[in-house]
């Protein structure tokens, strides 16, 4: 397969499933790694067939931009739980000096 042909369908087995920026991203990556390689002295055919067939890499690059985004989310919930565990300890302090001054009140 030649290079043109690979990134067409990787493009197209990507296409509607991430944005078009992140297409471009993929697909100029696998670009230059196949030049690189024949630079480097190997045949396009050879370098594209070491790769793969496009559609199952597509679903490999699907799989690791669904975990990243699921590893940054959890880091977004973790950091939100944090700053609210922060406010509670905050609150509490208050609430516990509030109650500590009405009781000393009574007295």
């Amino acid at each position: 397969m030649t290079k043109n042909d690979f990134i067409t369908k990787l493009r197209r087995a990507l296409a509607g499933k991430l944005d078009g920026a992140k297409i471009t991203e993929h697909a100029s990556y696998y670009e230059e790694y196949i030049e690189i390689q024949i630079r480097k002295g190997k045949e396009e055919w050879q370098v594209t067939e070491e790769l793969g067939e496009p559609a199952l890499l597509a679903k490999s690059i699907l799989n690791a931009e669904r975990d990243s985004r699921a590893h940054l989310n959890e880091t977004k919930l973790l950091a939100l739980g944090m700053h609210v565990k922060s406010v509670c300890l905050d609150l509490g302090q208050k609430i516990k000096q509030k109650a500590k001054d009405w009781f000393e009140g009574l007295r």
